[in-house]
Protein backbone atom coordinates (compact mmCIF):
# COMPACT_ATOMS: atom_id res chain seq x y z
CA UNK A 1 0.00 0.00 0.00
CA UNK A 2 2.84 2.42 0.85
CA UNK A 3 4.57 1.66 -2.47
CA UNK A 4 1.35 2.37 -4.31
CA UNK A 5 0.83 5.68 -2.47
CA UNK A 6 4.45 6.64 -3.16
CA UNK A 7 3.95 5.86 -6.86
CA UNK A 8 0.77 7.94 -6.97
CA UNK A 9 2.52 10.81 -5.15
CA UNK A 10 5.49 10.71 -7.55
CA UNK A 11 3.13 10.54 -10.52
CA UNK A 12 1.13 13.54 -9.28
CA UNK A 13 4.33 15.46 -8.55
CA UNK A 14 5.53 14.90 -12.10
CA UNK A 15 2.17 16.05 -13.51
CA UNK A 16 2.07 19.14 -11.31
CA UNK A 17 5.72 20.15 -11.77
CA UNK A 18 5.95 19.36 -15.50
CA UNK A 19 4.38 22.65 -16.62
CA UNK A 20 6.85 24.52 -14.43
CA UNK A 21 9.80 22.69 -15.94
CA UNK A 22 8.44 23.08 -19.47
CA UNK A 23 7.96 26.81 -18.91
CA UNK A 24 11.68 27.27 -18.38
CA UNK A 25 13.63 28.55 -21.34
CA UNK A 26 16.55 26.32 -22.21
CA UNK A 27 17.98 28.33 -25.12
CA UNK A 28 19.65 31.64 -25.71
CA UNK A 29 18.24 33.49 -28.73
CA UNK A 30 21.21 35.16 -30.39
CA UNK A 31 20.89 37.82 -33.07
CA UNK A 32 24.13 38.75 -34.84
CA UNK A 33 24.34 41.65 -37.28
CA UNK A 34 27.24 41.00 -39.67
CA UNK A 35 28.58 43.54 -42.13
CA UNK A 36 31.73 44.31 -44.06
CA UNK A 37 34.29 46.60 -42.46
CA UNK A 38 34.83 48.11 -45.91
CA UNK A 39 31.57 49.85 -46.81
CA UNK A 40 32.37 49.48 -50.53
CA UNK A 41 32.24 45.71 -50.17
CA UNK A 42 28.68 44.92 -49.13
CA UNK A 43 27.97 41.97 -51.42
CA UNK A 44 29.28 39.27 -49.06
CA UNK A 45 27.18 36.29 -48.06
CA UNK A 46 27.47 35.80 -44.31
CA UNK A 47 27.24 32.64 -42.22
CA UNK A 48 27.05 31.77 -38.55
CA UNK A 49 27.87 28.44 -36.87
CA UNK A 50 28.23 27.36 -33.26
CA UNK A 51 30.39 24.43 -32.20
CA UNK A 52 30.09 22.80 -28.79
CA UNK A 53 33.58 22.96 -27.26
CA UNK A 54 33.02 19.82 -25.16
CA UNK A 55 34.32 17.74 -28.04
CA UNK A 56 30.95 16.52 -29.16
CA UNK A 57 30.14 16.77 -32.81
CA UNK A 58 27.29 19.11 -31.98
CA UNK A 59 27.05 21.96 -34.49
CA UNK A 60 24.26 24.52 -34.62
CA UNK A 61 23.81 26.47 -37.85
CA UNK A 62 22.33 29.93 -37.81
CA UNK A 63 20.22 31.52 -40.52
CA UNK A 64 21.42 34.72 -42.18
CA UNK A 65 19.52 37.14 -44.36
CA UNK A 66 21.06 38.82 -47.41
CA UNK A 67 21.53 41.94 -45.27
CA UNK A 68 23.66 40.02 -42.73
CA UNK A 69 21.10 39.63 -39.94
CA UNK A 70 21.75 36.19 -38.47
CA UNK A 71 19.77 34.29 -35.86
CA UNK A 72 20.63 31.21 -33.88
CA UNK A 73 19.21 29.44 -30.81
CA UNK A 74 21.81 27.87 -28.55
CA UNK A 75 20.95 25.46 -25.73
CA UNK A 76 22.06 26.54 -22.27
CA UNK A 77 24.58 24.55 -20.23
CA UNK A 78 27.18 24.37 -23.00
CA UNK A 79 30.24 26.35 -24.08
CA UNK A 80 30.21 27.30 -27.76
CA UNK A 81 32.69 28.59 -30.28
CA UNK A 82 30.60 30.93 -32.42
CA UNK A 83 32.09 31.29 -35.91
CA UNK A 84 31.27 34.36 -38.00
CA UNK A 85 32.20 34.30 -41.67
CA UNK A 86 31.57 36.05 -44.95
CA UNK A 87 32.68 35.34 -48.52
CA UNK A 88 35.99 37.08 -49.17
CA UNK A 89 36.29 38.17 -45.54
CA UNK A 90 38.43 37.10 -42.60
CA UNK A 91 36.42 34.87 -40.25
CA UNK A 92 36.17 35.75 -36.56
CA UNK A 93 34.95 33.75 -33.60
CA UNK A 94 33.90 34.25 -30.01
CA UNK A 95 33.44 31.98 -27.02
CA UNK A 96 30.03 31.84 -25.35
CA UNK A 97 29.90 30.07 -21.98
CA UNK A 98 26.19 29.39 -21.53
CA UNK A 99 26.59 27.57 -18.22
CA UNK A 100 25.30 29.11 -15.04
CA UNK A 101 21.63 30.08 -15.05
CA UNK A 102 19.62 28.17 -12.46
CA UNK A 103 16.17 26.85 -13.31
CA UNK A 104 14.69 29.82 -11.45
CA UNK A 105 16.84 32.27 -13.43
CA UNK A 106 15.69 30.82 -16.76
CA UNK A 107 12.08 31.89 -16.33
CA UNK A 108 12.08 34.58 -19.03
CA UNK A 109 14.83 33.21 -21.22
CA UNK A 110 17.82 35.07 -22.58
CA UNK A 111 18.49 37.12 -25.69
CA UNK A 112 21.79 38.50 -26.94
CA UNK A 113 22.38 40.95 -29.76
CA UNK A 114 25.85 41.32 -31.27
CA UNK A 115 27.12 43.54 -34.07
CA UNK A 116 30.32 42.46 -35.85
CA UNK A 117 32.14 43.91 -38.86
CA UNK A 118 34.25 41.46 -40.84
CA UNK A 119 37.31 42.68 -42.70
CA UNK A 120 37.74 41.83 -46.39
CA UNK A 121 40.81 39.69 -47.06
CA UNK A 122 43.53 41.41 -49.08
CA UNK A 123 47.28 40.78 -49.48
CA UNK A 124 49.96 42.19 -47.16
CA UNK A 125 47.82 42.31 -44.01
CA UNK A 126 48.55 40.27 -40.90
CA UNK A 127 45.19 38.79 -39.84
CA UNK A 128 46.63 36.58 -37.08
CA UNK A 129 44.76 38.47 -34.33
CA UNK A 130 41.56 36.95 -35.77
CA UNK A 131 42.78 33.53 -34.62
CA UNK A 132 42.03 34.65 -31.05
CA UNK A 133 38.41 34.91 -29.90
CA UNK A 134 36.87 38.30 -30.62
CA UNK A 135 35.10 38.14 -27.25
CA UNK A 136 34.43 35.94 -24.23
CA UNK A 137 30.97 35.76 -22.69
CA UNK A 138 29.85 34.19 -19.41
CA UNK A 139 26.86 34.27 -17.06
CA UNK A 140 26.77 36.87 -14.27
CA UNK A 141 24.60 35.55 -11.41
CA UNK A 142 24.35 38.98 -9.78
CA UNK A 143 22.77 40.60 -12.84
CA UNK A 144 21.12 37.39 -14.14
CA UNK A 145 22.47 37.96 -17.63
CA UNK A 146 25.30 37.05 -19.94
CA UNK A 147 28.16 39.57 -19.95
CA UNK A 148 31.34 40.10 -21.97
CA UNK A 149 34.84 40.03 -20.53
CA UNK A 150 35.66 43.70 -21.08
CA UNK A 151 39.27 43.40 -19.90
CA UNK A 152 39.95 40.69 -22.50
CA UNK A 153 38.38 42.81 -25.25
CA UNK A 154 40.40 45.87 -24.20
CA UNK A 155 43.62 43.84 -24.46
CA UNK A 156 42.83 43.06 -28.11
CA UNK A 157 42.11 46.65 -29.20
CA UNK A 158 45.70 47.63 -30.10
CA UNK A 159 46.08 44.50 -32.25
CA UNK A 160 42.86 45.17 -34.13
CA UNK A 161 43.88 48.79 -34.61
CA UNK A 162 47.23 47.67 -36.08
CA UNK A 163 45.42 45.26 -38.42
CA UNK A 164 43.07 48.03 -39.56
CA UNK A 165 46.01 50.36 -40.24
CA UNK A 166 47.75 47.63 -42.27
CA UNK A 167 44.53 47.09 -44.20
CA UNK A 168 44.17 50.81 -45.01
CA UNK A 169 47.83 51.00 -46.12
CA UNK A 170 47.54 47.88 -48.29
CA UNK A 171 44.27 49.12 -49.81
CA UNK A 172 45.84 52.51 -50.62
CA UNK A 173 48.80 50.78 -52.31
CA UNK A 174 46.42 48.62 -54.34
CA UNK A 175 44.61 51.70 -55.59
CA UNK A 176 47.89 53.43 -56.50
CA UNK A 177 49.14 50.46 -58.52
CA UNK A 178 47.95 50.71 -62.12
CA UNK A 179 46.39 47.58 -63.52
CA UNK A 180 47.79 46.44 -66.88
Amino acid sequence: MQKRLRSVFIGLSVLILSPLALGQRTNVRLTVLLSSWDKQNDSAQFSLQAFDTAGTSSTVNGTCSDEGKCKIDLPLDHVYRLELAGTGHVAKHMILDLNGPTLKDRKWGYRMRITVKLMPRIKNVDYSICERPLGLSHFDHKDNQFVWDERYSAELEPYYEAMQNQYLDAKAKQQETPTP
